[in-house]
């Protein structure tokens, strides 16, 4: 792990592609903005850990899935903007 100080408005580059800038700084929290590719996907670490969990749990036949669809028109009789939920679990 390489661990560096930088200060706000300085850089980290990754690789020739990423760029990591300071944006703010307090006693408890660092903003960073982050450059990167299209084609890079970017995730807090708790996000990141969730998905790979998740992924796990589907390997392993505990899949449990949520999916929240938000209905943009009144064709199915739940509303203008209504949300269905649609759950599906196999244990």
């Amino acid at each position: 792990m390489l661990i560096i100080r930088r200060r706000i408005g300085e850089r980290i580059v990754v690789g020739s592609n990423i760029e990591i800038t300071v944006a703010s700084a307090t006693k408890k929290v660092v903003r960073l903005a982050i450059s990167a590719p299209k084609g890079i996907t970017v995730l807090r670490g708790e996000i990141h850990d969730a998905v790979v969990a998740a992924n796990l749990a589907a390997t392993t036949g505990g899949l449990e899935l949520h999916l929240e669809i938000d209905v943009g028109d009144d064709e199915d009789g739940l509303g203008e903007g209504a949300a269905e939920t649609v759950t599906a679990s196999e244990g």
